[in-house]
């Protein structure tokens, strides 16, 4: 079984969503700074673990404020991208709205749905992982042919996308435990970068 190429498909959804924000390319001293970070802060404070996760590769393209992790593990593989936007590039585009309530965060996991949705002997439902004292909205989608237990999580921080795809095959464990791993992963992240976005102190 590969893995990577399982996790493939839904990555067409980071893809995706990286389009949408190139064409907004500033012509600025540092289009990468907002709210005071640039992707590749936000990149290298994520953990080199996490459970089953271990680091592969991090990359930042500071001209389209963005950034990606890859993550890799005993029949576990994950994907992190982060997306900017900066409301000023464009008239009209919005800024990012914190939290699950914005219509790319929707449209990301809708589109994940229906990808899952599908895929052939998948099922997929809808889901929240909290986070502190947040949640983000999440598709997980479970394989029993194959073992695969993916999750898709999105949400908005730091005027950025932050879109969450790992999967993990539970053919060496059992469903409910990968369930958790998933989720934790999930969180963890989550956290992490939240955490940025907090004042000194909390």
């Amino acid at each position: 079984m590969s893995i990577q190429h399982r996790i493939a498909g839904c990555a067409l959804l980071v893809a995706m969503g990286s389009t949408q924000f190139s064409a907004l390319h500033a012509q600025e001293a540092d289009p990468d700074l907002i709210q005071g970070y640039r992707s590749g802060d936000i990149l290298i404070s994520l953990p080199d673990t996490s459970g089953p996760f271990t680091v592969i590769s991090r990359t930042s393209d500071p001209q389209n404020f963005s950034a990606t992790i890859e993550y890799g593990g005993l029949d576990a593989r994950a994907i992190v991208s982060i997306n900017g936007v900066r409301a000023s590039n464009v008239p009209g585009i919005y800024p990012v709205r914190d939290g699950p309530d914005d219509p790319v965060v929707r449209s990301l996991l809708d589109q994940a749905f229906q990808y899952h949705s599908t895929q052939p002997g998948q099922i997929a439902q809808r889901t929240n992982v909290s986070y502190g004292n947040r949640a983000m909205a999440c598709v997980s989608s479970d394989d029993p042919q194959k073992k695969d237990d993916f999750l898709v999580c999105a949400t908005g921080v730091l005027g950025r996308y932050l879109l969450i795809q790992p999967v993990i095959n539970y053919r060496l464990s059992s469903k409910e435990l990968v369930d958790r791993q998933l989720t934790d992963f999930a969180s963890s992240v989550a956290s992490t970068v939240s955490s940025l976005a907090l004042p000194p102190g909390n």
